[in-house]
């Protein structure tokens, strides 16, 4: 029992249970924390558009829709998305999924540090990897970046933390092979890694180089075979290479980012980690300095500090070092200031003060500084993008009708053309033209529904004013199909067929209308179906007409209450 003995000296190991009791509670709330922020926090555009792209996979449309067709998106995760019916269902069964993820990181990362889990050192290291702000920003979106981060904490396992002679270097050699079709670049990252391991086998192993490389190429062969029957039963192996083909000339032509976009966050969300990271760095030039070719070993924190500054000169050479990439660098830092700095700590509980001093350490500097960066994420909800998304489906049929929102944020309605999405590294292209314009897959494909963000913001101006002239918005951020005619009505030209209602437009607010006549006949406040084509609305004198887009089965316009569309998605928050 944790109890304080009579006089009320607490010995050092109850300080040690109280300590790890607290912990072990504070890692429970931080799980049921993770889990309300992975259904209920903002979605991002990435995470859009990847699911977007996995329908695509799993629809085999890929003819008519750009999509990566990386190897996550196969095989479970496309079963996953094409299951169902719901655009905000698939959202959050995919976050449920990646929330799987970001807690097997999380527990990967404590196991790397070699500490056993079971004692209050390990016990530590998992409470310091689950108060990674970072982590806490992109670790359970889906994305990549986390199953990079995944591959790349197993091979470190396997090669450096828990050696186990051939048998790692399987592992190693399917991971390395596997992990590229993941993303492209994971190269970076896996390259130098396997070659490390390769050239230079961790003594623990206790086996020679050769062996090490014939149970690597095993694994490597293994690999290859898996993902060729990925692509082979998926039939996605083109649309992989087209993708890495747009990939690379999007790339090529992206204008290259500061990455202190994505480094200026580590002062304030994890100063404790970045002082320890210094220090350490600062230690091992020491050693190195002192030792010389002694110290280059796989003893000591020299394998721990070259690979975070591989991962930090990862970061440097990405033209969009955007702050989701820290996920691939804060980890890795994390083993190395827990290398040096737990050494560093004598947890001698008969000194008065040194419990206190080094609690008040942790608070001021770990956990204090992490609450500060996630309480954020309960602000930013993904209600009103639930909302979208529901009347987006209320309003379209899956069959009949298409959604444009330059992002992919309803996988289960079509979009406009095989360049759906909108993004920094083709912006210029649909402003020089290069591929085809909004206003042309418009044109050839009406929408019956656009949502507007701030990625529609990027279009050039001919591209929005095609949508304000068609369009009518419901809200700031959600436009139907349709358009105001002049007082007493006129022609109006029909893009798309289906169901409409004749409204009344006053001061920008849609009203119902009475006594309007449609191709000549009167019609009652409900829905008219139209086809496409030139068709007269009359109004009564004074009245300007409205034709909006009501979709295959509601009688009214939903409410959606009011939006603002450069607050609809919000990135780097």
């Amino acid at each position: 029992m944790w109890v304080v003995p009579q006089g009320g000296k607490m010995t050092s190991a109850n300080k040690l249970r109280w300590m790890t009791g607290a912990m072990l509670l504070s890692l429970l709330a931080l799980a049921g924390a993770a889990a309300y922020l992975a259904l209920h926090r903002i979605f991002q555009v990435d995470e859009a558009q990847n699911l977007f792209m996995t329908h695509v996979v799993a629809t085999h449309q890929s003819d008519l829709y750009f999509s990566n067709a990386l190897l996550w998106m196969l095989g479970p995760m496309s079963a996953l998305v094409s299951a169902q019916e719901e655009s905000f269902k698939i959202f959050t069964s995919a976050r449920l999924l990646f929330l799987g993820v970001f807690v097997l990181n999380i527990y990967l990362l404590a196991l790397n540090t070699g500490r056993k889990l079971t004692s209050f050192a390990g016990v530590a290291a998992l409470f310091g990897a689950a108060t990674l702000a970072p982590l806490w920003d992109y670790g359970f979106e889906i994305r990549h970046d986390n199953l990079i981060l995944t591959g790349l904490l197993l091979m470190w396992w396997l090669g450096r933390t828990a050696p186990r002679g051939r048998w790692s270097y399987v592992g190693l050699g399917v991971l390395s092979v596997c992990m590229p079709f993941l993303s492209l670049k994971a190269i970076v990252y896996v390259a130098p890694l396997s070659l490390a391991f390769l050239v230079l086998p961790p003594p623990a192993h206790g086996q020679a180089r050769a062996p090490l490389l014939g149970a690597w190429l095993l694994g490597a062969a293994g690999g290859a075979v898996a993902v060729a029957a990925a692509y082979l039963v998926s039939g996605a192996w083109p649309v992989f290479l087209a993708g890495l083909q747009a990939g690379a000339a999007s790339g090529a032509a992206a204008v290259r980012m500061d990455p202190e976009m994505a480094l200026g966050r580590l002062p304030r969300q994890v100063p404790l980690l970045r002082e320890l990271v210094a220090m350490a760095l600062c230690w091992v030039v020491v050693t190195l300095c002192r030792e010389r070719r002694a110290a280059l070993t796989w003893d000591g924190l020299l394998p721990e500090a070259l690979l975070t500054l591989g991962s930090y000169g990862a970061l440097l050479i990405n033209p969009t070092p955007f702050p989701y990439n820290l996920v691939n660098l804060v980890p890795f830092a994390y083993l190395l200031a827990f290398r040096f700095g737990a050494p560093l700590v004598a947890f001698d509980w008969g000194w008065r003060h040194a419990g206190a001093a080094l609690f008040g350490v942790l608070l001021l500097w770990q956990v204090l500084p992490f609450a500060d960066a996630t309480r954020r994420h309960f602000a930013y909800t993904n209600e009103r993008q639930q909302t979208l998304m529901a009347a987006a489906e209320a309003l379209t049929d899956a069959r009949k009708d298409r959604v444009y929102d330059a992002i992919g944020m309803l996988p289960t309605r079509a979009s406009i053309g095989y360049n759906w999405y909108n993004h920094t590294l083709n912006k210029a292209a649909f402003a020089n033209g290069s591929i085809a314009s909004v206003a042309s897959m418009l044109n050839a494909h009406p929408a019956s529904v656009i949502i507007r963000s701030y990625r529609t913001n990027m279009l050039p101006d001919t591209g929005w004013q095609f949508i304000e002239q068609r369009y009518i918005a419901l809200s700031d951020d959600f436009w139907l199909l349709g358009g105001v005619l002049a007082p007493g009505g006129g022609n109006y030209t029909v893009l798309h067929p289906g169901r409409y209602l004749v409204m009344q437009s006053e001061q920008g607010r849609l009203l119902p209308l009475r006594g309007a006549l449609v191709a000549n006949k009167p019609v009652a406040q409900e829905p008219v179906e139209l086809a496409v084509g030139s068709v007269s609305i009359a109004a009564p004198p004074g009245v300007r007409p409205a034709v909006v887009w009501v979709g295959p089965r509601l009688a009214t316009l939903p409410a959606i209450g009011p939006g603002y569309h450069d607050r609809l998605f919000i990135n780097f928050y």
